[in-house]
This record gives structure tokens, C-alpha cells and sequence, in this order.
């Protein structure tokens, strides 16, 4: 099977993307300083490129039968995706504001945090199972 272009495009983007969202929180919490601009480019670019790639494959969907393990897959990875990106937008806003006012938000709440880096994780991993179930094997 030819594997499209935007899904390799977009499966790298992902891991640059999740490269950012780790180096903003291991920066904010090293250093007490949050990366605003940087973090709202990267939330900026996930949802223009990343979401809107997930919506556009969701239209094609219907036009592809794939086995239950993989639908099963891919609506665990569409749904924890969404879930997580707006999570990020929370969880960033909340570190953007805490951090204005001088507070180390992910050093005060490393439980908190290490919770949302596992659970980004998760959904970045769902998404590369996915792309090789579905490419590569």
C-alpha cells in the first residue's frame, strides 16, 4: 500500500510537535520561565495542521474497511487525540497564567505533570501504531 504523503508530513510534524511540548515543560520547570510564544505557535500549529489532518482522514474513513483491531485503533487515537490536544490548551493556559504570577507551575505540581506527559505520550504512541498497522505491516 502507497502511504500518502500528509500522513508521513503529519506523522513527523507529531513528533516535532511533541519534541516542543516536552522542551516548553522541561524549560519552564528547569529554569521557572514558560516559553509563551513558543507554546502558543505549537498549540497554533497542532490544531491548524494536526486536527484538521485527523478531521480530513475522518472523511475518508467510510471509504475504507479495516479490521475491528484497527478501527478499534484508530477511534482510541482519534478520540484520546482530541481529548489530549484539549488538554494541552488547559494545561498550558493554566502554566501560562501560574507562571505569570511568578509560581513554577510544573516543579509545584510534578504529579500533575508527569499525569499529562504519560497521557501525551500514550496518545503520540497511539498514533504511530496506527500509522505503521496500517503502512508498514
Amino acid at each position: 500500500m502507497d502511504i500518502p504523503l500528509w500522513s508521513i508530513v503529519t506523522l513527523a510534524t507529531e513528533l516535532v510537535v511533541t519534541a516542543s511540548v516536552l522542551a516548553i515543560i522541561w524549560r519552564a520547570y528547569a529554569t521557572g520561565r514558560f516559553m509563551t510564544m513558543f507554546a502558543w505557535w505549537v498549540l497554533g500549529y497542532e490544531f491548524l495542521f494536526n486536527v484538521s489532518y485527523m478531521a480530513s482522514r475522518e472523511a475518508h474513513a467510510a471509504t475504507r474497511t479495516l479490521d475491528p483491531y484497527l478501527t478499534g485503533l484508530a477511534i482510541f487515537h482519534g478520540v484520546f487525540s482530541l481529548v489530549m490536544f484539549l488538554s494541552l490548551v488547559i494545561f498550558f493556559f493554566v502554566a501560562w497564567r501560574r507562571y505569570g504570577r511568578g509560581e513554577n507551575f510544573f516543579a509545584i505540581h510534578p504529579r500533575f505533570t508527569v499525569l499529562f506527559v504519560t497521557a501525551w505520550s500514550i496518545s503520540i504512541l497511539s498514533g504511530v501504531l496506527l500509522f505503521v498497522q496500517l503502512y508498514l505491516l
